[in-house]
C-alpha cells in the first residue's frame, strides 16, 4: 500500500482541487442524483475560479492528501463567519472531506479529521462539526466511529434538489 502525505493548500492548488473535488463529488453522489443536478453543482462549486476564491478566504483552510505524486483526498475547514451554519459559539466546521474511491480504507479520512481537530483546537474551538447527507450511511458510520454525534439537520441544495444533511459534531 502506497503511503500518503498531507499538506496545506495555497491559491496555486485551485486547479488541482477543482479537478479532485469534481471527481470525488461525482464518485460519491452521481449514482443517486440526476446528471443535470450534478453538472450544475460541480460547475458552480468545483471550478478552478470558485476554488481560487475559496482559497483566498482567510477564515477557510484547505488540506490535500497526496500519494504517488497525485492528489487523492482533500478537506476544507471553515472558522468564524466562514462557517455554513452557526452550530456553537466556539466551533470549527469541516465543510468538505472527500477521498478518491480508489483510496478509501487507507486511513486518509481519519488522518484528515485528526488534523481538523488539531487545527480547530489551535484556533480556540471546542467543537468540530460537519454536515453529512442523511442517506450517506457509510460516511455517517465513519463519523460516528470517530466520535461525532448527530445534533441537528440543515438543507443542502444540489442543483434543483433540496436534500437533508445531518449536522454532526464532536467536542474537542
Amino acid at each position: 500500500m502506497q503511503e500518503f502525505t498531507i499538506r496545506a493548500c495555497g491559491e496555486e492548488d485551485a486547479e488541482a482541487l477543482a479537478k479532485l473535488g469534481g471527481q470525488t463529488f461525482r464518485e460519491t453522489f452521481a449514482a443517486v442524483n440526476t446528471e443535470e443536478d450534478m453538472r450544475r453543482y460541480v460547475e458552480n462549486n468545483f471550478s478552478a475560479r470558485a476554488l481560487a476564491a475559496e482559497l483566498k478566504n482567510p477564515l477557510s483552510r484547505f488540506f490535500v492528501a497526496e500519494s504517488g505524486g497525485a492528489a487523492v483526498a482533500y478537506m476544507k475547514m471553515n472558522f468564524g463567519a466562514a462557517q455554513t451554519e452557526r452550530v456553537s459559539e466556539n466551533a470549527a466546521e469541516v465543510q468538505r472531506l472527500y477521498v478518491a474511491a480508489a483510496c478509501k480504507g487507507r486511513g486518509i479520512g481519519t488522518r484528515l479529521l485528526s488534523l481538523a481537530g488539531s487545527c480547530a483546537k489551535e484556533a480556540g474551538a471546542s467543537v468540530l462539526w460537519l454536515g453529512v447527507w442523511e442517506n450517506n450511511f457509510a460516511a455517517r458510520k465513519f463519523y460516528e466511529k470517530l466520535g461525532f454525534s448527530r445534533v441537528g439537520a440543515h438543507t443542502f441544495v444540489l442543483g434543483g434538489d433540496a436534500q437533508t444533511d445531518l449536522i454532526m459534531q464532536k467536542n474537542l
